[in-house]
């Protein structure tokens, strides 16, 4: 993707494969630029790398992905993620993008950890293994610099990961990192490594304030740094999605979503995400756009419902169309 271009990617959860596939194929079919499905061992969701493993038989342009790679070493072996995304980006024909942060607050994740047995660590430590996991991540995927045909060996020691002379294929397209980040610490992670920079819930106001503090911090790497590579970094941001096409309609998907998710989210929803008709939602993005975003991760209140995907999309394309979903 072009850093002019502008991307539409869907984030879906749930463990009806049926319904899971039927989106992504309807998504890519509707000109979606990514499908990303969520990565938990709870019962919220089947198993991440195995769906979309699957999906990626069954498409052949949209790009695939976990919603949130976690990299935490007690959950999964940093080699390990190397293989599962060298094998993906090669089976999928070069369409993986690796998504990942420090993960949310200790006090809202732990639930979903602590059953299986995994300590979810808190924000200070989370942050340090992340910035010491995508520096390995990033030697193992892109084989430690190396232009030869013949894999170079990784070595590396650090507080939270170690690595003896392994060695992988090196994948003949890249894989994009994003990295999700508002706080300053993480922010320098995300200069210093991703290819998308990703914030949320943001409007376009308190974006474009992010986003000066965040050049300020990948122009201090350029001046300071003689190997950083000087890439573009697309920016992207993640919000909440709610779309219908009459007032009336969206009064009730406004209930549903009050009942459904409490007051606080969403009073947020309704400052910092998507909500109206195509019109207003056509309206925002342009908004969103004008302040540099790049790329729009979405939520949909409800992932499945297609005349929704579809509704969006004619939206920012700037026409409604005949719908199979009427």
């Amino acid at each position: 993707m072009a850093k002019e271009e502008i991307s539409f990617c869907l984030e879906v959860w749930g463990t009806d494969y049926n319904k899971i596939k039927d989106a992504c194929i309807l998504a890519e079919d509707l000109g979606y630029y990514g499908f990303f499905y969520g990565e938990s061992l709870a019962d919220l969701d089947l198993d991440c790398w195995t769906v979309i493993s699957a999906l990626s038989s069954l498409t052949t342009k949209i790009k695939l992905g976990p919603v949130i790679t976690y990299l935490l070493p007690q959950y999964r072996s940093i080699a390990l993620i190397a293989k599962q995304a060298i094998t993906l980006q090669e089976i999928s024909g070069g369409r993986l993008e690796l998504r990942t942060g420090a993960g949310a607050t200790l006090q809202y994740a732990n639930q979903w950890w602590y059953p299986y047995g995994i300590d979810y660590p808190e924000k200070g430590k989370r942050v340090s293994i992340l910035n010491e996991a995508i520096h390995v991540l990033k030697m193992l995927l892109e084989n430690n610099g190396s232009v030869s045909s013949i894999p170079s060996s990784v070595t590396f020691e650090g507080d939270y990961f170690k690595i003896n002379g392994a060695s992988f294929n090196k994948p003949a397209k890249k894989i994009p990192i994003t990295i999700a980040a508002k706080k300053n610490q993480m922010m320098r992670i995300a200069a210093k490594y991703a290819d998308i920079w990703e914030s949320s819930y943001l409007s376009p106001t308190q974006f474009s304030s992010l986003n000066a503090n965040f050049e300020r911090l990948v122009t201090a790497l350029k001046e300071g740094d003689d190997t950083y590579d000087h890439r573009e970094i697309l920016r992207s941001i993640e919000l909440d999605v709610l779309i219908a096409e009459s007032e009336s309609e969206l009064e009730y998907k406004k209930r549903i979503f009050a009942m459904e998710r409490g007051p606080a989210v969403y009073n947020q929803i309704l400052n910092n995400g998507l909500v109206g008709t195509p019109d207003n939602i056509s309206k925002r993005i342009k908004e969103y756009t004008e302040a540099g975003i790049n790329q729009f991760f979405l939520a949909f209140q409800d992932p499945f419902d297609f005349r929704a995907l579809e509704l969006f999309m004619h939206a920012v394309k700037g026409g409604v169309g005949e719908s199979k979903y009427c």
